[in-house]
């Protein structure tokens, strides 16, 4: 099998396991990165593979707020790390979306029940440690990484591995 298949099939297994251990924000990380048209045109998975891609796909969709990932979020048991960009967007929306004061002039103890009940689950979530004995090989491996591709580049080597074809 060709080196980038062999490759890919393996962030997809990361990818599965880091669902498994409610790691969502880098699940979401390679499950951003495989969906890449540079990536899936080259890649040929088996039914089971597509099945987990599958997975994924319905449980990152974007459709009704992230209603799958936020429904995994809700049950999954600490330890998890959640899916940054959607925390962010939370925060952003409680914090911007609501007004400081209310038009009496009162203080809005509401957005800040709201602020405080978010910041208490993302404390909470990060509560229980993972119990994961860290390999140095890996965290150097990340620390030092420096081999990637622009969008341009990677859809030039998906042009060189498996050529479109020519229109008559």
């Amino acid at each position: 099998k060709q080196w980038y298949q062999r490759r890919v099939r393996g962030i997809l297994s990361v990818m599965e396991h880091l669902i498994k251990l409610n790691n969502f924000s880098s699940a979401f990380a390679l499950f951003a990165a495989l969906c890449k048209t540079a990536v899936r045109r080259v890649v040929n998975l088996s039914s089971k593979q597509e099945k987990i891609l599958d997975n994924s796909q319905t449980l990152m969709d974007s459709s009704e707020s992230y209603k799958n990932l936020r429904s995994a979020l809700k049950s999954a048991t600490p330890p998890l790390i959640a899916y940054l960009g959607l925390c962010m967007a939370d925060l952003t929306f409680l914090i911007h979306g609501n007004p400081d004061l209310l038009e009496s002039g009162h203080v809005n103890f509401t957005k800040r029940h709201l602020t405080y009940t978010f910041m208490n689950v993302v404390r909470t979530s990060q509560a229980v440690p993972y119990n994961i004995t860290p390999r140095d090989d890996v965290i150097t491996f990340f620390n030092n990484f420096s081999d990637y591709m622009t969008e341009e580049d990677m859809w030039q080597r998906s042009e060189q591995i498996k050529p479109r074809k020519k229109r008559s």
